[in-house]
């Protein structure tokens, strides 16, 4: 949830120079072509590694685009698997990180990225005006970040997060931007309101909703997010262009806008016919779209489904903005009295009744509001961890905790911040709970330091015990 920091100026560098100069090794002769590698080492830094996919048709005597993808836990192999049938229909490279993820320094960070760009410019032979990136929640970041500082890059697949908090807009990115989002998603109304933004700065941008909370998109609606950046590509003259290809892409972008609208979705529908007279602009079918357009927004219909939507963003925006109001208060006066806590407990009931109510949409965002709050809790505990400010993050774990009693990683994290504060007792209850809910990697305890000082403890010795 939390913003990663702007990475240095190295991959902005490396993103500059004459990459043709690189020594390209034989891609021809590298064993992936058609499958999904695990891990490739960077050459020029072993330390660094990326999951690796190669079109089966793969050849050196042909550039080839690629997508970069980013994800929050350094998951290459699986994350980069869902890229998997659409890199090999539309002919990418795809690569995704194992090192690049959530509370990474930025030092890291940097050289995790400018690694792998670097190996697989080497390595392979690159369309250089065809470079994306592609990434989920903080890995969503971390993409839309390259994208920013580097004007090589052509488009962004942005998933369940948008732009670092830093992006100040002022000058139109240069990029193409595919925004995908859960209705459920703690991140649902970023996502909304940022491609207006970027509509409102003259950059090409649309976004996809689809039935789900915050995590990768399917396998189906990354393919339709890489059939974009080729129907783009065609276009701007980057990609040759396939009348049939576009043709077809404009029949099914057409028949989604006209079942959108039948089934009552009247936002949805206009933007897929807002979407299809941007990307279409000379098909011949552009006339009769603009005239659904324009009798679709003097409807009543689309009329209500505004204001409503409209006024849910309101309520969801209250919530969420009371609960990170108080946050704020906890954190700064290192406080965590019964009667806030207790306030807590009654907002968080109240949004689980709302998830299993009537109302649809009700049901989304109490979803939505529930997701932000334990995730800014959990995310700002382990700042706080990180800035040695242990009391501090005990309470942000506490809260994440009302949210999500059972789970195992909220409660070990607070066992680690009791440990550092000097609060044995607290954290041996901790931690045994931490067990209780799942949490079975007996190594990571013996090893962090944190619990040094309950080692002598028998209790201590009694929970490893339950581990193998």
């Amino acid at each position: 949830m939390k913003d990663l920091a702007r990475v240095p100026v190295l991959l902005a560098i490396f993103l500059s120079v004459n990459i043709q100069l690189i020594n390209a090794l034989d891609g021809n002769a590298y064993i992936g072509k058609g499958k999904l590698i695990d891990t490739v080492r960077c050459n020029n830094n072993p330390k660094y590694s990326y999951a690796l996919y190669l079109p089966g048709k793969y050849s050196d005597k042909v550039k080839w685009p690629i997508i970069y993808i980013f994800d929050p836990g350094a998951g290459g192999k699986l994350a980069l698997s869902r890229f998997i049938p659409a890199a090999e229909k539309y002919g990418y490279i795809a690569v995704c990180s194992n090192d690049s993820k959530n509370f990474l320094s930025n030092k890291e960070l940097d050289e995790a990225i400018n690694s792998m760009f670097v190996d697989t410019h080497a390595r392979f032979t690159i369309n250089t005006e065809r470079i994306y990136t592609a990434g989920f929640s903080g890995g969503s970041r971390v993409a839309a970040m390259i994208a920013l500082n580097n004007k090589n890059i052509s488009g962004v697949i942005g998933c369940g997060a948008g732009f670092p908090s830093y992006a100040d807009f002022i000058n139109s990115p240069s990029f193409i931007y595919f925004g995908i989002v859960g209705n459920r998603d703690m991140n649902y109304i970023e996502m909304c309101d940022l491609e207006k933004k970027l509509d409102n700065q003259g950059m090409t941008a649309e976004l996809r909703i689809f039935n789900g909370g915050h995590t990768w998109p399917s396998p189906e609606l990354l393919e339709e997010a890489v059939e974009w950046l080729d129907l783009k590509a065609m276009y701007k003259g980057t990609k040759n262009k396939d009348p049939d290809f576009i043709d077809e892409l404009f029949s099914k972008y057409n028949k989604k806008a006209e079942s959108l609208s039948e089934q009552g979705k009247f936002l949805e529908s206009l933007s897929y016919y807002r979407y299809i007279i941007n990307d279409f602009p000379d098909h011949l079918g552009i006339s009769k779209i603009k005239v659904k357009l324009d009798s679709l927004l003097l409807t009543k219909s689309y009329t209500n489904s505004l204001k409503a939507w409209n006024k849910n963003r309101s309520m969801e925006l209250e919530m969420q903005n009371d609960f990170i109001k108080d946050l704020n208060i906890r954190t700064r006066t290192e406080t965590l009295p019964d009667s806030i806590r207790n306030w807590w407990k009654g907002r968080i009931k109240n949004l689980r009744s709302m998830e299993v109510s009537k109302d649809s949409d009700k049901q989304v965002i109490a979803s939505r509001v529930l997701m932000m709050l334990s995730v800014a809790c959990y995310e700002t505990g382990r700042n706080y961890l990180n800035l040695k400010s242990y009391r501090t993050a005990s309470i942000c774990f506490q809260l994440a905790l009302l949210i999500e009693p059972e789970n195992k990683v909220i409660h070990f994290f607070l066992a680690r911040a009791y440990a550092l504060n000097g609060e044995t007792d607290e954290a041996l209850r901790s931690l045994s709970r931490a067990i209780k809910a799942g949490y079975g990697n007996r190594q990571s305890i013996e090893k962090d330091s944190a619990f040094i000082p309950l080692r002598n403890k028998k209790q201590y010795r009694e929970i490893l015990m339950q581990l193998k």
